[in-house]
């Protein structure tokens, strides 16, 4: 089966990945920090979300803003490609836990994307 592509992601959905071997739905959105029920709402290119295949594209989570930021953290900081919390923290010289806690919307600090918004010292 030809690898599936979405036309076009829906706003807060603007990342995309590859499935490899093994991937389902809900280990996916597990691994990427949103809900199944989300991830198969935001692909609808995949008829049958039981059913995926090596090269499909999905759309998942990108863009995640903070609501607030605690009184010590003024500014922000937007997630480049490639990025990490460590690398991150290191770059802001600051410790990568105190990074972690600022920053709540991030449901799983392994899984940040690009244009997500960090609140930082």
């Amino acid at each position: 089966m030809p690898a599936r592509y979405p036309e076009d992601c829906p706003a807060g959905f603007i990342s995309q990945y590859f499935v490899i071997s093994g991937d389902t739905m809900s280990s996916i959105a597990r691994q990427l920090g949103t809900s199944e029920e989300e991830l198969v709402a935001a692909n609808p290119h995949i008829s049958d979300p039981n059913l995926l295949f090596p090269g499909d594209v999905l759309c998942v989570p990108g863009f995640r803003k903070p609501t607030t930021c605690p009184a010590n953290f003024q500014n922000h900081y937007e997630v480049q490609f490639g990025d990490t919390f460590d690398s991150i923290a290191q770059k802001l010289n600051i410790p990568v836990d105190q990074l972690i806690a600022a920053n709540p919307h991030i449901p799983n600090p392994e899984f940040i994307f690009p244009f997500d918004i960090l609140c930082v010292p």
